[in-house]
């Protein structure tokens, strides 16, 4: 028996749900699309339905057969941390991506750009891969640079680190402030400019939610080869490692540019020793909320680069 998984459940259970719930998931993802896209109507509430139905498919499974107990969600965190965030950022990432995806479809259809009116594939293409790379370049840039107001994008995207844990719920706790520059200046900024249909805006968009949805998922679920191609929880687990060296993993829905700059991780099976940042090395609590929203705004000089070294345990 090991702790991941097995205990409290029989191997025919965790087989199916390791090898069969992601691209169930995608197929899921893909029903949804293809649902809304015969009825544009209900494009908005699709999106809600989608979302929805997946998070509560992915809690029950993290109760059932969690990965790693030590990583599991508790009434303590849930409480005294994760719903203050949930309250105070409106609801947790996942059904933040879904309204982004609703904002993001009507204002295509009012906008004009070079990649309004391409074939639909492409504008998916496209849009993956410009999102990708700003996102990588954003995300990088708060853990690695230096400079006053790397400092502050790190202090504020370092909120998200805090956790010790990794589950579902937990991917709520992260900084307004971050939130907006991931969310508006990442999603939001190139389908102004680029002018994708609505279509090709629920269809990418969608990819990036399932993956956003996933990726701090405490359940031993394994990609195989698609790790090579698509962000999931074996790979964004040691983005979230305590260790400096496996905090890389900085894609968000694509690895491309993991691959491309050598900031890309991968250990089949493994989890990562620990998580998170440690409250002696300057940062709030586990349960310091109020700490925690303040934390971006004070003026101690920590690099980001410096603040992810001090995290090792």
């Amino acid at each position: 028996m090991t702790e991941s998984g097995e205990l409290g459940a029989t191997r025919w259970i965790v087989g199916p749900i390791r090898w069969a719930l992601y691209p169930s998931l995608w197929l899921w993802t893909l029903v949804c699309i293809g649902y809304a896209f015969s009825n544009p109507e209900s494009m908005q509430g699709v999106q809600v339905v989608k979302g929805s139905v997946m998070v509560v498919i992915l809690l029950l499974c993290e109760w059932v057969v969690p990965y790693q107990k030590r990583w599991g969600m508790t009434w303590r965190y849930l409480l005294r941390r994760d719903l203050v965030f949930i309250v105070l950022n409106g609801a947790t990432l996942a059904l933040l991506s879904t309204l982004v995806v609703m904002v993001a479809v009507v204002v295509s259809e009012y906008t004009q750009g070079p990649m309004s009116g391409k074939p639909l594939l492409a504008q998916i293409v496209v849009g993956l891969v410009v999102f990708e790379a700003l996102q990588y370049g954003v995300h990088r840039t708060m853990h690695e640079s230096r400079g006053p107001l790397t400092n502050f994008l790190w202090r504020s995207h370092s909120i998200h680190h805090l956790p010790q844990q990794l589950y579902v719920v937990m991917h709520a706790v992260f900084h307004p402030v971050n939130a907006i520059i991931v969310r508006l200046f990442v999603q939001l900024l190139p389908l102004w400019i680029l002018g994708f249909d609505p279509q090709a805006v629920l269809a990418y968009g969608s990819v990036i939610a399932l993956h956003g949805t996933i990726s701090h998922f405490n359940v031993d679920i394994r990609m195989g080869w698609l790790n090579y191609v698509f962000v999931g929880p074996e790979l964004h687990r040691y983005h979230h490692s305590a260790e400096s060296h496996e905090a890389v993993n900085y894609g968000a829905t694509l690895v491309l540019f993991d691959l491309l700059f050598n900031t890309f991780l991968y250990r089949a099976g493994v989890p990562p020793q620990a998580l998170g940042l440690k409250q002696e090395n300057g940062y709030p609590g586990q349960v310091a909320p109020l700490n925690a929203f303040l934390f971006p705004f004070h003026t101690s000089p920590v690099s980001s680069a410096e603040a992810v070294r001090s995290s090792v345990s």
